[in-house]
């Protein structure tokens, strides 16, 4: 059975508690997850939104242990995190102290780290999203050793705390290297938009990985998140893909993603939404082929959309974030996001 987790804001502009509470009594609603972001995935200067400004945002993890002792049912997961800003010791003390709370498992996403996250801040000089499997490495072996209560090194000090408030560990891998590391440590796979096809041959890797090194695949739960703009009907959502803060997280394909369309990626390396003047940004964003934003957001009526979840269902998805950022376009997007949602969720 596929399951759906739903992305909950992290602007204080929409109440990110109030659609935590809304996901946990909506029937068909597994989980509910927050992105960790420092700053927002569209620039400054894009017309009017329902948010005053796209770079103010809240820490996940507070928000998480609010939700914790506010909801009831809904597992709760960070999408992701990454071990570049939060050291894998402290992550694994918050996500065992937010199972805690909620009195069940925390699902810990984790990546390489986004550049929009990291360059401006001078946490780390890369411009792509590769080239630290150096923090990961290390990161993600003593999260596996803490999330169930051993220390990281024999007659090392342990996390009592994880013993009794363990977390899912659910890595977002899209190479080799990383889908390597994921069978090896990982509870949960969490790649980003990769297409039915492409989902199916990397967990197909995956799973061989997690044979050879000795652990059972189906320890492993295939997630995917998808960014999304949802509505109760095809035009609606259609229209909401023309909006520059949708179209933004096209940008996120980088030149690889715009290249399969015959398109050439408009900035000169990978995307942070801090470089993009604000007197620049609608120009920018409106320039991206509406192919490529099509394929970086899943979009449709709810029936569109749950033909396109059966799809991954089929490539072996157990486990699908939909986080909807058609919502964010005008105020009354929350409405229409949790209308789509909850007709969306009816048909599974």
């Amino acid at each position: 059975m596929l399951t759906i987790g739903a992305g909950i804001s992290v602007h204080p502009d929409l109440d990110p508690l109030d659609d935590a509470r809304w996901a946990d009594a909506e029937d068909g609603i597994d989980a509910v997850w927050l992105l960790d972001h420092l700053q927002g995935w569209f620039p400054r200067g894009t017309r009017r939104t329902a948010l005053a400004d796209p770079h103010r945002v809240l820490d996940p993890f507070s928000l998480l242990a609010a939700a914790a002792v506010t909801t009831r049912r809904v597992r709760l997961g960070v999408a992701v995190t990454d071990p570049v800003r939060r050291s894998a010791v402290a992550l694994a003390h918050t996500a065992s102290t937010i199972g805690w709370l909620a009195g069940r498992e925390m699902a810990l996403g984790l990546g390489v780290g986004d550049p929009g996250q990291l360059l401006p801040f001078g946490l780390d000089h890369g411009r792509e999203r590769t080239g630290r499997l150096h923090y990961m490495r290390p990161a993600l072996r003593t999260l596996a050793a803490l999330r169930t209560g051993g220390p990281v090194e024999e007659g090392g000090p342990d996390l009592a705390i994880t013993a009794t408030a363990p977390f899912g560990i659910h890595v977002a891998a899209h190479g080799p290297k990383m889908l390597e590391l994921t069978a090896r440590h990982g509870t949960g796979w969490i790649p980003t938009s990769l297409p039915p096809s492409a989902y199916a041959g990397k967990l197909a890797t995956l799973r061989e990985h997690a044979e050879a090194f000795g652990r059972d695949p189906g320890e492993i739960t295939p997630t995917v998140f998808l960014w999304s703009a949802l509505a109760p009907t095809r035009a609606e959502s259609l229209e909401l893909l023309e909006h520059p803060s949708v179209r933004a997280v096209a940008l996120y394909r980088g030149k690889a993603g715009f290249a399969e369309h015959g398109a050439e990626y408009p900035l000169p390396h990978g995307y942070v939404p801090h470089e993009i003047a604000p007197d620049r940004a609608d120009a920018i964003l409106e320039s991206i082929p509406d192919a490529v934003v099509r394929g970086a957001v899943l979009h449709g009526s709810p029936e569109d959309v749950a033909e396109e979840l059966e799809r991954y269902h089929q490539a072996g998805c157990e486990h699908v974030v939909l986080y909807d950022i058609g919502r964010f376009t005008d105020p009354d997007g929350t409405a229409r996001a949790r209308q789509a949602l909850g007709e969306l969720v009816k048909l599974r």
